[in-house]
């Protein structure tokens, strides 16, 4: 069983919009960070290696944007640290006008610039291709997008295992969307797994972002137990062999696992959403693990602590001296 997480690296403190609020209600746990920033990069891959998650999901959104930079960073850096979380692109639908996109360049882009550099990182994806041949190879998504994916029919490169997520009825992979605005199915009703995929999310909360909007849990209640349990019998049924998380960090739409304050959420400790992946993950892969937000993983616990052991150090030395 493989769990995936989407990973937005849009984040950057130079830019207003990035962590503006009232857009932004929540504080992440490492601050309002720059997504390019190799050490929040390295935190990140270190706690989403405690979850045992297996790949992250970067969300891309054109050539020379922040986001293609960002990532680029990312791999780079967990080409360079040692991490079991493996990465792929998902494409965003960033220029939704007709005869948007050069898909020969998307494609040549993402292979030269992610899979060529970075074989041992990339995530690859089993997948069968239209002759029933059985292969991995480098999994590139496309968010659906009336241009980018239209109804699924759109050019294809056999260098990739190429999926459609999102909402729309043609999409091989659901993103989790709690909003009834889609009609794909009528939440909470879930739909039958496509692709053996299950797509979960903690809460929804776009008040601040868009109109119409929806909030669905804000105080963190019900929702993820609820959707995890549907998660782990899946799982149990056989029906299932990927669960995507939406999200590690989508602040905007209120989505985020990462450790973080939270504005609205029943339980304030910034591990809430962390420990509760943790156990889920676990119980998904029937492994032994030590409960999350260890000291050691939060950054002021982790300068606290080793402050204290420093004092001591130094006390001691000074008394064994006076001796």
């Amino acid at each position: 069983m493989q769990v995936g997480v989407y990973y937005y690296v849009w984040y950057d403190p130079s830019t207003p919009v990035s962590w503006e609020y009232p857009k932004i209600h929540d504080k992440p746990l490492l601050g309002f960070y720059n997504s390019s920033d190799p050490n929040v990069i390295k935190q990140h891959f270190a706690w989403m290696s405690e979850l045992h998650i297996d790949f992250a999901i970067l969300s891309w959104w054109g050539i020379n944007h922040f986001t293609d930079n960002a990532s680029k960073q990312v791999f780079a850096t967990a080409k360079g640290n040692i991490t079991n979380v493996k990465l792929c692109i998902i494409i965003e639908p960033y220029n939704e006008t007709a005869n948007g996109y050069n898909y020969t360049e998307l494609y040549n882009h993402m292979y030269s610039e992610f899979v060529e550099p970075y074989p041992t990182v990339y995530y690859s994806y089993g997948h069968y291709d239209a002759y029933g041949t059985f292969f991995y190879k480098p999994l590139l998504l496309f968010f659906n997008g009336v241009y980018l994916t239209p109804n699924g029919d759109f050019p294809q490169d056999d260098r990739f295992t190429i999926l459609v997520v999102g909402h729309g009825d043609y999409a091989n992979w659901i993103y989790e969307d709690v909003r009834k605005t889609y009609g794909y199915y009528d939440w909470p009703n879930p739909p039958i797994p496509r692709e053996r995929q299950v797509s979960i999310l903690p809460r929804f909360d776009d008040y601040y972002v868009r109109s119409p909007n929806c909030t669905i849990d804000s105080k963190l209640e019900w929702l993820y137990d609820s959707q995890w349990a549907r998660a782990l019998d899946y799982n149990k049924k056989g029906k299932i062999n990927v669960i995507t998380i939406a999200t590690w960090n989508e602040y905007p739409e209120r989505t985020a696992i990462e450790p973080h304050y939270d504005s609205t959420a029943a339980n304030r400790d910034p591990y809430f959403l962390y420990n509760k992946t943790l156990s889920y993950i676990a119980e998904l892969k029937g492994i032994s693990t030590a409960s999350a937000g260890l000291w050691y993983n939060n950054p002021r616990s982790y300068a606290i602590i080793c402050g204290v052991v420093i004092f001591i150090a130094i006390i001691g030395k000074w008394m064994y001296d006076k001796i």
